[in-house]
Order: structure tokens, then sequence, then C-alpha cells
């Protein structure tokens, strides 16, 4: 894919790693939010200072003395900035290679998607690939909206499983085939 843009051309080949910049980015502002609003876990709220250097500085996790919004000024600041400064770089680097809403458009409408219910389009790793993206997913939205379970590592450990093998499945099936003989 190439588009004449402004005097520039744009390739379709967008870095995994500017992809993966936004979508933490994103993830940490949604976190960060829920945070400052005592919804990303049932008893505790989140300081991420103390997370982040692994309590050197203070506590990690800690029940807020207050109901609603509670809002720490550094740890909070410098969390949300960060986060702001990944989906910036991220989508920087998007832009160089590809128009952002194209980019946008591709997570929902590609050639993955479509394997949920047809495994003939590219055999059964781009299906099975779809099902683990689709329940690794799926299972993180429920348990954080029914359970409040945002920060749960056992959440995290199901969903990082299934999202993780739906990605690498997905990266399979598009190899290139290779020789029937080994010797």
């Amino acid at each position: 894919m190439s588009d004449d843009v402004d005097g520039q051309t744009m390739t379709g080949n967008v870095p995994v790693y500017a992809s993966a910049m936004v979508f933490i980015g994103v993830w940490g502002l949604v976190l960060a939010g829920l945070n400052m609003f005592n919804m990303a876990h049932p008893t505790y709220h989140v300081s991420w200072g103390g997370l982040f250097t692994f309590e050197a500085t203070n506590a990690a996790f800690y029940v807020p003395e207050t109901d609603g919004f509670h809002f720490e000024v550094l740890g909070d600041t410098i969390f949300i900035i960060a986060c702001a400064g990944l989906i910036g770089f991220g989508s920087k680097m998007i832009g160089e290679h590809r128009k952002l809403g194209d980019w946008i458009k591709g997570l929902l409408i590609n050639d993955t998607w479509p394997a949920l219910n047809d495994p003939s389009l590219a055999g059964g790793q781009r299906t099975s690939s779809a099902w683990c993206l689709l329940l690794g997913l799926a299972f993180y939205l429920y348990f954080g909206i029914a359970h409040q379970g945002w920060i749960d590592v056992g959440v995290y450990s199901v969903s990082i499983a299934l999202i993780a093998s739906g990605f690498a499945l997905n990266h399979a099936s598009r190899a290139p085939p290779g020789d029937e003989k080994i010797d």
C-alpha cells in the first residue's frame, strides 16, 4: 500500500512496537481513570509510584481514606503524562507509515476477525487466533466490569495467555510454507 499524502509516500507497514505503545498508553489512561474513582479494585487504590518502584518509594496498594474521587498529585500526574506520551509517540510513528484513521479502521476490518467462523479463510491457526484474541479481551472486560478486577493478577494471567497465544497464532498463520523435507 502506498499513498501520496502532502508529498509524502506512506507505506502500510506499521512497526509492531508503535501499535503496542498506543495500546499500552490507552490501557494505562483507562486504568488511571478507574483508579482515581476507586474502581480499579474493589478495596485498594493503586499508587503508581509504589507499583513501578516495587514499593521502594511507598506502598503500591493501600486502602483510600475517602470514598469517591482520589487523586495523588505526583504519582497520578506522572503516570498520566507517561501514558499520554506513549500514545503520542506511537501515533506519530503510525502516522509516518500509514494514515491514523486507516490504522484504527484496520483494527476492526481485517482478515483475522472473519476467520472466527470460517476456517477456510486461512486455516485453523487463524481461526484459533481470532478466538483466543476475542476470548482474552472478553474475559478481561467481563471481570473488570463485573468484579472490578482491572488490576487483578489472576485476570491478567488468563487474559495475557489468551491474547499472546492469539497474536502468536495469527503471525504463525502468515508464515510462508516451508520445505516438506527436513534432511
